[in-house]
């Protein structure tokens, strides 16, 4: 392939959650980032602004803060954007679901005047990433989205999933660090869970492992109805559940006393190191993938890297990569919220079977997520942008 190189690097602000914090999102701006540091600095000089986290010196590009999320509004943009990019001619990555991009493909709603302002005079394209889960109805991108979308110079999918709802015609999906997630000794996993609290871990206890924050489409009811199916089945069951409140959409406390898993169950809510969390996979048996489609479902992929089989159902991206028999059909669907999107219903049932065929299976990430052998497509695909 030929190179291309631009005279000057053109200033590229990738916008996301922020970089130092522990959202998939956030993983997602901080993994492209640094690899378009060290890797296409002839072409771009790369910077990101986000929402959260505790920031860090350790990055050799811009860190940019925006100090509150309200209606996904970032009231400092202008300010951000003046300070890396004085000269103008910047490319803005937004790495977000599209509604909360509405103000920036549409400034009319805009509702900020400076930022309205801004938007409407400001020299730059505007390139996006976005995590399409679900479709709308007859297998589209909502209606009301659409109009958001369009206004994007260049967009990449997550997703083949992804591009047939959109329509778009480039996907390519994110990666994980095979050096970092990678198979770890269970018994040492598992004696270390024990000294953290969870005393009554045995080693031949089935430990099942269930990360997913607290939001709608992250189906906790599923995770928890499974491990009471697999405790009716004679197994003698343990659950690990990682999340980012108890209380929230899900009352997980209340989901575990329902289904009678008192004295079962582990629930962290601590940020961990990814070497961290690579232990809790390997200390697992099995996990549960219990989102209702993901774009892509980072803790599905650090789960089969650490050796550990994830069950998912057959929707959205996530299932594009995966094992078939890991995968769990859909019995129904339904249709949710104010954009009416489509999302499987599953049987318990089902997610057990699951499970009971894939215990001990030998699992490993696939070889094209492993970023060593992805970012070779998404650095064309970024040059491919300055040629076009």
């Amino acid at each position: 392939m030929d190179t291309i190189r631009a005279s000057k690097p053109r200033p590229l602000l990738i916008v996301s959650d922020s970089i130092s914090c522990t959202s998939g999102l956030g993983r997602i701006a901080r993994d492209l980032a640094t690899r378009i540091h060290a890797n296409l600095s002839d072409v771009f000089r790369v910077g990101t602004c986000g929402y959260g986290g505790p920031g860090s010196s350790k990055f050799k590009f811009p860190e940019y803060h925006v100090h509150s999320i309200d209606n996904w509004l970032l009231p400092e943009l202008p300010q951000i954007a003046s300070d890396f990019a004085p000269d103008g001619d910047l490319i803005l990555m937004p790495i977000w679901d599209l509604s909360r991009l509405y103000w920036m493909a549409d400034t009319r709603s805009c509702p900020i005047p400076h930022l309205r302002r801004w938007l409407e005079t400001a020299k730059m394209q505007k390139w996006l990433y976005h995590p399409i889960d679900g479709e709308g109805p007859n297998g589209k991108i909502p209606g009301s989205l659409a109009p958001t979308m369009a206004a994007f110079d260049r967009i990449i999918d997550y997703s083949a999933f992804s591009c047939a709802v959109t329509g778009n015609k480039d996907h390519l999906p994110h990666g994980i660090d095979a050096s970092v997630f990678f198979p770890r000794d269970k018994k040492e996993c598992r004696q270390a869970f024990r000294s953290a609290g969870f005393a009554n871990l045995k080693d031949k206890s089935l430990l099942v492992g269930i990360v997913a924050t607290n939001q709608v489409r992250k189906d906790w009811a599923i995770g928890i109805q499974t491990c009471r199916q697999l405790l009716d089945r004679g197994h003698d069951v343990r659950v690990w559940c990682h999340t980012d409140s108890l209380d929230r959409h899900w009352n997980i406390p209340n989901l575990i006393v329902d289904y009678h898993l008192q004295g079962r169950v582990a629930i962290t809510t601590a940020n961990f190191t990814d070497e961290q969390m690579n232990g809790f996979y390997s200390a697992c048996d099995i996990t549960l993938g219990i989102g209702l489609g993901e774009g892509y479902g980072y803790p599905i992929f650090e789960s089969l890297a650490s050796g550990t089989p994830c069950i998912h159902g057959k929707y959205g991206g996530a299932a594009e990569h995966m094992p078939p028999s890991m995968i769990i059909e859909p019995i129904a669907a339904r249709y949710e919220g104010i954009f009416c999107m489509k999302r499987p219903v599953f049987d318990p049932k089902d997610w057990a079977d699951a499970v009971e065929s894939n215990i001990g299976l030998p699992t490993t990430l696939p070889d094209h997520l492993d970023w060593n052998n992805l970012w070779k497509q998404w650095e064309a695909w970024f040059r491919k942008g300055i040629s076009e």
